[in-house]
């Protein structure tokens, strides 16, 4: 009857296993012992892999930092100097966008103030009128002369 490994996941009658198990126990304890220690000796050998694996792995992530970050460095290099065609493009639509605005805001600016202007002549105007308006209606009739006094 063959034996099933742990990794397999076939269907067995339990009481089966049990006598696969009791037979092989009746074997010589010389190659249980042989197969636990080559067993032993796979596993540290895999795990040594392991280690090596992740350190080459390490190194591999490390380089490809210390790439990225040389990379970066020099792009920020182009951005200083000024020759960085992906920083030096939008930095001339954000500036065109800037005297555009600035333009429109000196614009705005001398509105305000020529409508300031004009609202202060217009109170000027309006006291005079009124200051000129009773000398007129003095002038003019009785009745009006009347109505100051009340």
């Amino acid at each position: 009857m063959p034996v099933h490994s742990r990794g397999d996941k076939k269907e067995t009658n339990h009481h089966d296993e049990m006598e696969v198990d009791y037979a092989e126990n009746e074997g010589s304890s010389s190659e249980d012992e042989d197969t636990e220690s080559s067993s032993v000796s796979e596993d540290g050998d895999s795990s040594v892999r392991c280690l090596v694996d992740s350190s080459k792995e390490d190194c591999f992530k490390f380089s490809l930092y210390k790439e990225r970050l040389s990379q970066v460095d020099a792009k920020l290099q182009e951005v200083i100097a000024g020759k960085a065609p992906e920083y030096l493009e939008p930095l001339a639509t954000l500036q065109e966008n800037m005297q555009i605005r600035t333009k429109v805001a000196g614009i705005y600016r001398e509105l305000c103030l020529e409508s300031v202007k004009n609202k202060y002549e217009c109170e000027v105007q309006a006291s005079r009128q009124h200051c000129e308006v009773p000398s007129s209606c003095l002038a003019l009739s009785p009745f009006c002369i009347e109505c100051l006094k009340k």
